[in-house]
């Protein structure tokens, strides 16, 4: 819960009003349909850059590593959005557009992903895994550097 309570304080008056689907078409395309990446096999794909980071990782807590409940930076040796942030990082060098969600897991603890077209990397799965398999609770989605309101339910 501790991730999500200091992600709210971060977005205080900064999310948007609009709403989001996970999966829904945005222009421009998000994911492995970019550019020169077309006709790429986007799961095995994703599934490397999920691989890497899970066999560089280390859980370690903000506060064990920086001494402050909350540091957000892309490293493998750090916590939920740590490890986030540095597969978005690492799939944006490789040419996919990728989105930071905010959720809560099925215990209701604050959790941070990936999300691309439908895809989920997580460090709690070493397998690249659909969001229809997840039973979390889906917050927020950071793109192009604003946050929006994720609605679960199709319109």
């Amino acid at each position: 819960m501790r991730c999500l309570i200091v992600v709210l304080l971060l977005l205080g008056g900064c999310v948007q009003t609009s709403s989001f689907i996970l999966g829904d078409e945005v222009e421009p395309p998000i994911g492995c349909v970019v550019g020169s990446l077309r006709g790429v096999d986007c799961y095995a794909l994703l599934q490397d850059v999920l691989s890497e980071a899970h066999r560089g990782h280390k859980y370690v807590t903000d506060y064990a590593q920086y001494g402050v409940e909350e540091y957000w930076t892309p490293s493998l040796v750090g916590d939920c959005e740590d490890f986030a942030l540095w597969v978005k990082a690492e799939l944006e060098k490789r040419g996919i557009a990728a989105d930071l969600v905010v959720a809560l897991t099925e215990d209701g603890e604050g959790h941070a992903v990936i999300h691309v077209g439908g895809w989920i990397l997580d460090n709690r799965y070493k397998y690249v895994v659909s969001i229809d398999e997840l039973r979390y609770t889906w917050i927020s989605i950071g793109r192009a550097g604003k946050w929006y309101d994720v609605i679960t339910t199709r319109r």
